[in-house]
């Protein structure tokens, strides 16, 4: 810890993206936050880069990184939020949220992956809206991605 001491600024850091997702949602607005399991979509991944995805269909399971690009953008005023926007819950810190308002707007979920077609990865349960930069796929490992003494926020 710094003590609330200054840093050095952060190293510049350029993303380029792998692919896009695809779906309904055109606005995070569209579906609960509890709700997302249910929904499909499609990432479509740069054709130059398909062969990279090769031997992923034998997971079921697995992890997309992406850019939540429709996020308002953020202001050390979006420190502490109420988590889900509800403020009934207590005033929390970003960093100990989901919230897409963030210093830098990466997602990162686990979903179902249902099906692979060439360059295209059909998953379920993706909190992305439609047009989301992917930024990386991962195979889901269940001995490095899970942990089994979890301790959660009381709000959660």
């Amino acid at each position: 810890m710094n003590g609330g001491q200054e840093i050095e600024p952060l190293l510049e850091i350029t993303l380029r993206p792998i692919g896009r997702v695809r779906n309904i949602i055109t606005d995070r607005s569209m579906v609960k936050w509890d709700e997302w399991e249910g929904v499909e979509s499609e990432l479509i991944i740069d054709p130059r880069l398909a062969a990279g995805l090769d031997g992923l269909e034998r997971f079921s399971h697995i992890v997309v990184i992406f850019w939540m690009h429709r996020s308002s953008p953020f202001s050390p005023s979006r420190l502490k939020i109420h988590p889900r926007g509800n403020e009934s819950l207590p005033l929390t810190g970003v960093f100990a949220t989901r919230s897409p308002v963030r210093p830098n707007s990466l997602g990162m979920t686990t979903v179902k992956l249902l099906e692979r077609r060439g360059n295209v990865l059909r998953v379920r349960g993706l909190d992305a809206i439609d047009g989301s930069p992917i930024i990386d796929v991962k195979p889901h490992l269940p001995h490095n991605d899970s942990v089994s003494d979890v301790k959660l926020a009381d709000w959660i």
